[in-house]
């Protein structure tokens, strides 16, 4: 089932759901011992140049809505790749499945997203085994580093549950 973003909940997504690193350096330690998985072009290459291992990544060749080279070493990183429509605003069945596909064979996964892959960090959380971390940019700000726990799960619920069903 697709999900579209309603206006309201646009600026409680702009708050960070975890917590936020100026950069990927400052979050090493910790994410170097925990199952990752990471959402957005530029934190998918910061974790591969800083060896940083990771199981998902989802990316979209754009950094801040604007089209960008896809990096080569998101490029060349070997998984197995799938590809997604998702519009800006949306979640769809589609990339939900693509991520749930992913968690579940244990496999290294790459999802590429024809569209915006911001919201599918909602997606992930929701997903993502307990235990494990969900790693997004924040915009001029660094990178949040997400637990997936109980509560970051229910958080989440509750804002899928308050998007509307397309």
């Amino acid at each position: 089932m697709d999900r579209m973003l309603p206006k309201n909940l646009r600026a409680r997504l702009k708050k960070p759901f975890g917590k936020l690193y100026s950069n990927i350096d400052e979050a090493a330690e910790i994410l170097e011992k925990q199952t990752i998985t990471a959402v957005g072009d530029k934190v998918t290459e910061n974790l591969i140049t800083k060896k940083i291992p990771f199981q998902v990544c989802v990316y979209d060749g754009k950094t801040k809505r604007e089209e960008i080279t896809i990096p080569e070493a998101v490029k060349a990183f070997p998984a197995r790749a799938i590809r997604v429509k998702n519009p800006a605003g949306e979640i769809t069945g589609e990339a939900f499945q693509a991520l749930k596909d992913a968690y579940e064979s244990k496999e290294k996964t790459k999802i590429f997203v024809v569209g915006e892959e911001d919201l599918l960090t909602l997606a992930a959380i929701n997903l993502a085994p307990i235990g494990t971390y969900v790693i997004y940019g924040q915009p001029d700000k660094g990178i949040v580093a997400v637990e997936v726990n109980a509560k970051t799960k229910k958080k989440v619920e509750k804002i899928l549950g308050e998007m509307i069903e397309k």
